[in-house]
C-alpha cells in the first residue's frame, strides 16, 4: 500500500474564520491537532476544507497555503447560496442565476475539487439553526472523510466542468442503536476481562496437550532432553554411575538365583552351588541402599538456584555430568511465551484466565531446588525396603490349605483304587505327597551358611499325611466294592504318580514366590529404575534447565502481570465522550493556538455519545416520506426557466422540448408557510448524530448472537498488538515489565474502539484485526435484513432517486445535460464477498462498514461558478478588487 493510499484524510473547518491558520507554523500546529496531535507531517495529503460559499474567496490565502502544504489533493465543501450579485470592489460578470460561487483561482481541477452544498436540508428546514445545520453536514463529511471515498469523488469532480458540483446522494446508514450499542459494548469489556479462571489444567505429563507450544513444554513437564534420556549425564566410573551398575548388577544376581530355584529343578536339588537366594537378596538390598544413599547426597549438593562452579564441582565428583542441551537456550523462551500468549488471545480467553494460564505456567517452571525431592525420595524407596530385602522371613508351605489337603486326597484315592494292591500304593502316595511337602520346607533361602537369613517356616506335612492316609482308605474300599478292573486300577495309578509331584513342585513354587515378594525382590528393580529417573529429573530440571526455567517462569509471570493490569484497567470502561475531531467531523477554528499540545484551535465538539439522541428510523418510514407518491414533480418547478441560457438560444422548456436533467433524482417536498409559522419560537436543536437528512437512511440493530464474541476478538487482538512491541524489553528483562504503560494504552484503545464504533460502527473490522477475513458479515452482526446493502445499490446504483443538496429553488443552477454527471458507489468492503454479488466493477470499498449507498455529482450552468483572484498583497476578509478570468 502506498504512502497516499494510507494517508488520512485532514479535515479542517473554516466557516467561522481562519485565525491560527497564518503561516507555516500555525498550519502544521493545526494539521497536527486534526490528525491527533502524533501523527506524521508527511501522511497529511488530502484536505477536506469545509467553507462557506461567500467565504471562498476572502480565504484564497488559506487555501494556497494548504495546498502547497503536501502535495495539494484537497476537496472544497462550500456550504451556503451567495448572491449573484458581488460585494463593493469586485469586478465579476453577471450570472444566469440569483446564485452563483466565486471560487478562489486555486481551487481548480485535477487537483481540487469544490462541492458545492446549497442546503444541507436539502429545502425540507426552514431557517435551521448552526446546530441543525452542523448534524446534517455531519454524515457528508464523514463520507469524505474515507480516504477511498475521497478519492473517487475528486477523481470524479475533476472530470466535470470548473471542477465543481452539487453532490446528490442516497446512502443506507445500518448501525446499532446508541442503547444497544452501550449494551454490547459493556457485554463485550465484560467477555473480554472475564474471571480468574484458566479455563482448563496444564498436564505435566503432556503440556503441549494443554496448548503449551513444544519449546516450553521441558521446562514445566516431565520430559526429559535426549542427552539425559540415553544416560549421558552420568558420568562413567563416577560415583553415581558405579553405585547404580553395583545395585544393578546384585539385582540380576537375585533375579537370577530366584530363577533357577523355581519350579521342580530348585526343589529337587536346592541350590545346588549357588549363591543362597537370601545372601543374594541381602546383597542387592545393601547395593541399593548405597545407590539411595548417593542419589540423597547428590540432591542435597545440588541445591539451590543456580549452580555456582563448586556445586558444579562436587556434582561432577558425585557421578553427575551436565551436558548442553538445546532446551536451555533463553533466545527460544521469548517467542515461545509470545506465541503461547497470542494463542490464548486468539482463543478468545479472557484476559483474566489468559493471566491464571501465564501465571501455572509460571508456577510450573519454577525450580524448586533439588533437595525439594528429598520427600519424593523416601516415597519411592522407604528405609524399610532394603532391610525387608535383606531381613529374615518364615518361609510357608500351604500343604494345610484346603485345596491341597483335596488334591493330596484325591491323589491317594486314585492310588489305592486298585483292589488287592490298592491297600499299600495308596498309603504310600499319601506318604510321598507329605514327604515332598516337608522337602520344600528343606529347600527354602537361608538355611544354607550360618542360617542367619533363615526365618523358618511351616509346611503342612502332617495335614498332608493324613488327608492323604483318609483318601487312601476311601479309594481302596471303593475299589474293591466295585471290583474295578486291573487296568482300571494300573492307569489310576500312573495318574496320580503323575498329579502328585505337579502338586508338590506348584506348593514349593508359591512358597518361594510368596517369600520373595514378601522380602521386596519384586521392586528392587523398579525402586532402582525410580531412583535413576528422580535423580534424572533433577539433572534435567534443577541442574541443566534451571536457568531457562526461572527465566521462563519470570516471563511469564511478567506477562500475566501485565494482562492482569489490562483486564484491570479495561474492567467497568465506560464509553468515552466522542469528540468531532475523533469521530471524524470538521474541527472548528476558534483561534490561534497557545500550546502545541493544548491547543482548542479547532473549539469546542459536539458530544456524540452522552448527548439525548432519538432512535434510528428506516428511511422508508421516515417522515416525511420521500418518494415517487409524495415528492412534488419537478416538471412543476420550470417557472424559472424562461431566461435563456448563457450563449444564446431559446428558452428551455418554452420553444424547445426539454427533458429534465433530474428526472431521475427525488426533491425533498417543500415546506408550507403555516409550518413555518408555526414553528415555536425557540426551537431545541436535535442533537447533532440525529438531524434527519432525506438522502441518508437509518437502519438500527439490536446486535445479532456473534457481536459480542465479534467485539471481544477485537479487542483481544488489540491487546496482542499492544503487547507486541514489548516483547523485547520483557525478553532482556522480565522485571521491567511492571513499569511498561500497558495499561494506559489500553484505556486509549477502548475509548478509540469506542469512538471508531461510533464513527465506522461495528461491521467493520479495526486496523489490527488479525484475521479480518473471518469476520461475520454485517447484517449478522446488526440482527438486520441481509439485504438491505443490495438493495439500495440495485435499486440507486445508477444515480435512480438520488436527493441533491439543494432546495427547490436552487435547481435552476444544475446543467440541463442529465447525462454530465458523474457517480460514485460505496459500500464496505466486509460486505465484498457477500453471496449477494454487491454493484458494478468500479464500487468504492471503504474500510469503515457504516456507510453504503449512491453519491452522484451533479455539474452546474455554464457562468453560475466565477473564479475569482485576489488583488495584490491583501490578506483581510474585505477584497479589495477581483478580477475575473
Amino acid at each position: 500500500m502506498s504512502a497516499r493510499t494510507a494517508a488520512p484524510v485532514v479535515t479542517l473547518d473554516l466557516r467561522t474564520g481562519h485565525a491560527g491558520l497564518d503561516g507555516a507554523d500555525g498550519l502544521h500546529r493545526a494539521v497536527r491537532t486534526a490528525l491527533g496531535g502524533g501523527a506524521p507531517v508527511q501522511e497529511a495529503e488530502r484536505f477536506l476544507l469545509v467553507d462557506t460559499a461567500p467565504g471562498l474567496a476572502r480565504h484564497q490565502r488559506v487555501y494556497e497555503q494548504v495546498l502547497a502544504y503536501g502535495t495539494g489533493h484537497a476537496l472544497c465543501v462550500a456550504v451556503g447560496a451567495p448572491p449573484a450579485e458581488p460585494g463593493d470592489g469586485v469586478a465579476v460578470p453577471p450570472a444566469p442565476t440569483p446564485w452563483a460561487l466565486d471560487r478562489p483561482s486555486p481551487l481548480r481541477p485535477p487537483a481540487v475539487g469544490v462541492l458545492w452544498v446549497l442546503d444541507p436540508h436539502c429545502g425540507t428546514v426552514a431557517d435551521p439553526t448552526p446546530d441543525e445545520d452542523d448534524g446534517a453536514l455531519r454524515p457528508l463529511l464523514e463520507l469524505l472523510a474515507a480516504p477511498e471515498v475521497f478519492d473517487a469523488v475528486l477523481n470524479a469532480v475533476a472530470g466535470l466542468p470548473d471542477g465543481v458540483a452539487v453532490p446528490a446522494l442516497r446512502v443506507l446508514e445500518h448501525d446499532l442503536s446508541p442503547t444497544a450499542r452501550d449494551r454490547v459494548w459493556r457485554q463485550a469489556l465484560a467477555g473480554l476481562v472475564g474471571q480468574d479462571d484458566p479455563g482448563g489444567r496444564i498436564a505435566v505429563t503432556d503440556p503441549e496437550a494443554g496448548g503449551v507450544p513444544a519449546v516450553l513444554a521441558p521446562l514445566i513437564g516431565a520430559g526429559t532432553p535426549k542427552p539425559v534420556h540415553s544416560k549421558e549425564w552420568r558420568r562413567p566410573g563416577g560415583e553415581a554411575d558405579e553405585r547404580y551398575v553395583a545395585c544393578e548388577s546384585a539385582l540380576l544376581e537375585a533375579e537370577y538365583a530366584y530363577g533357577r530355584q523355581r519350579g521342580a529343578g530348585g526343589l529337587l536339588r536346592g541350590a545346588a552351588g549357588d549363591v543362597d537366594l537370601a545372601e543374594s537378596l541381602g546383597v542387592a538390598a545393601a547395593e541399593l541402599t548405597a545407590y539411595r544413599e548417593t542419589v540423597a547426597e547428590t540432591l542435597r549438593d545440588g541445591d539451590g538456584v543456580g549452580l555456582p562452579p563448586e556445586q558444579r564441582r562436587r556434582l561432577y565428583e558425585r557421578g553427575v555430568h551436565l551436558p548442553r542441551v538445546p532446551e536451555a537456550d533463553r533466545e527460544r523462551i521469548g517467542p515461545g511465551l509470545r506465541d503461547y500468549t497470542q494463542g490464548l488471545l486468539a482463543q478468545r480467553l479472557p484476559l483474566r484466565s489468559t493471566a491464571a494460564r501465564l501465571g501455572a505456567v509460571a508456577d510450573l517452571a519454577t525450580p524448586t531446588g533439588s533437595a525439594a525431592r528429598l520427600g519424593r525420595l523416601d516415597e519411592l524407596c522407604p528405609a524399610g525396603l532394603p532391610r525387608r530385602m535383606a531381613g529374615p522371613r518364615p518361609f510357608e508351605v500351604r500343604g494345610a490349605a484346603v485345596a491341597e489337603l483335596a488334591g493330596g486326597c484325591a491323589v491317594a484315592a486314585a492310588a489305592g483304587l486298585w483292589p488287592g494292591p490298592g491297600w499299600v500304593l495308596g498309603p504310600l502316595a499319601a506318604l510321598a505327597a507329605a514327604g515332598l511337602t516337608t522337602l520344600a520346607l528343606a529347600r527354602r533361602p537361608g538355611r544354607t551358611g550360618d542360617g542367619h537369613l533363615d526365618g523358618g517356616g511351616q509346611s503342612g506335612a502332617l495335614a498332608q499325611a493324613g488327608a492323604g492316609m483318609l483318601g487312601a482308605a476311601a479309594g481302596s474300599t471303593l475299589g474293591q466294592v466295585l471290583a474295578v478292573p486291573a487296568w482300571l486300577g494300573l492307569s489310576t495309578l500312573l495318574v496320580a504318580l503323575i498329579v502328585l509331584p505337579l502338586l508338590a513342585v506348584r506348593r514349593w513354587t508359591e512358597a518361594l514366590d510368596a517369600w520373595w515378594s514378601a522380602g521386596g525382590g519384586s521392586e528392587g528393580r523398579d525402586v532402582l529404575d525410580s531412583l535413576d529417573g528422580l535423580l534424572a529429573d533433577a539433572v534435567t530440571h534443577d541442574w541443566l534447565l534451571a536457568d531457562a526455567r526461572l527465566y521462563c517462569a519470570d516471563g511469564a509471570r511478567a506477562v500475566a502481570g501485565m494482562i492482569r493490569r489490562a483486564a484491570a484497567a479495561a474492567e467497568g470502561r465506560d464509553p468515552v465522550p466522542v469528540t468531532a475531531e475523533r469521530d471524524g467531523g470538521p474541527a472548528r477554528n476558534a483561534g490561534p493556538p497557545d500550546d502545541l499540545l493544548d491547543d482548542d484551535w479547532f473549539g469546542p465538539s459536539y458530544d456524540r455519545s452522552t448527548g439525548a439522541s432519538g432512535s434510528y428510523d428506516s428511511f422508508e418510514s421516515a417522515d416525511p416520506r420521500y418518494d415517487d407518491t409524495t415528492a412534488q414533480g419537478w416538471d412543476d418547478w420550470d417557472d424559472w426557466d424562461g431566461d435563456p441560457e448563457p450563449g444564446g438560444g431559446p428558452a428551455a422548456g418554452r420553444d424547445t422540448p426539454w427533458r429534465d436533467p433530474l428526472a431521475d433524482t427525488v426533491p425533498p417536498p417543500r415546506e408550507p408557510d403555516s409550518a413555518t409559522a408555526a414553528r415555536p419560537a425557540t426551537p431545541a436543536a436535535p442533537p447533532p448524530d440525529d438531524v434527519p437528512v432525506p438522502w441518508l437512511e437509518r437502519e438500527a440493530g439490536d446486535g445479532g448472537p456473534e457481536l459480542v464474541a465479534t467485539l471481544v476478538g477485537d479487542l483481544a487482538d488489540g491487546i496482542a498488538g499492544l503487547l507486541d512491541p514489548y516483547w523485547g524489553a520483557i525478553e532482556r528483562d522480565p522485571g521491567a515489565a511492571t513499569a511498561l504503560p500497558l495499561d494506559r494504552e489500553v484505556r486509549a484503545l477502548i475509548d478509540d474502539e469506542t469512538a471508531r464504533l461510533a464513527r465506522d460502527g461495528v461491521a467493520a473490522a479495526p486496523a489490527f484485526a488479525r484475521d479480518p477475513a473471518s469476520r461475520p458479515d454485517p447484517a449478522v452482526l446488526l440482527g438486520l435484513a441481509p439485504d438491505r446493502v443490495a438493495r439500495i445499490l440495485r435499486e440507486h446504483g445508477d444515480g435512480t432517486g438520488t436527493v441533491p443538496l439543494c432546495a427547490a429553488e436552487h435547481r435552476r443552477l444544475l446543467s440541463r445535460d442529465r447525462y454530465a454527471g458523474r457517480g460514485v458507489c460505496f459500500a464496505p468492503d466486509v460486505t465484498r464477498h457477500a453471496e449477494d454479488p454487491l454493484g458494478a466493477d468500479d464500487m468504492v470499498w471503504t474500510p469503515a462498514g457504516r456507510y453504503a449507498g449512491v453519491f452522484r455529482l451533479l455539474p452546474l450552468r455554464t457562468g453560475s461558478v466565477r473564479t475569482v483572484r485576489l488583488r495584490g498583497g491583501t490578506t483581510g476578509p474585505e477584497l479589495p478588487a477581483n478580477a475575473n478570468e
